[in-house]
């Protein structure tokens, strides 16, 4: 089972337009299909069925929904959403710095 950085930390992201996604890791894939581009993943997929525009739903209501339940339950499968595995299982990620810099 992949172990989200985001959820363990319970952060969110909320982009530019409004969208709440699961981390900013996701955020770029979520952007070019704003821009046009069709989707490529699973999340890709996912993010173009279903609506997570806060100017539409709630916080709550958006977490509740099949984005990002679609999103964990892709955990538990042979396909789970590749940035995840990628980011958050493999651990391919840049490093959270909460200490300032001197």
């Amino acid at each position: 089972m992949i172990k989200c950085k985001y959820g363990t930390e319970n952060r969110l992201f909320i982009n530019h337009l409004g969208e709440l996604i699961p981390c900013c890791f996701l955020n770029a894939e979520a952007l070019n299909m704003g821009a046009g581009q069709p989707p490529k993943t699973l999340f890709g997929e996912l993010n173009t069925k279903y609506d997570n525009s806060l100017h539409n739903q709630t916080i709550q209501e958006i977490l509740d929904g099949p984005l990002f339940n679609g999103i964990i339950d892709s955990w538990e499968t042979d396909n789970p959403v590749e940035k995840c595995y990628k980011t958050c299982d493999k651990k391919d990620r840049d490093v959270f710095v909460d200490d300032r810099l001197k």
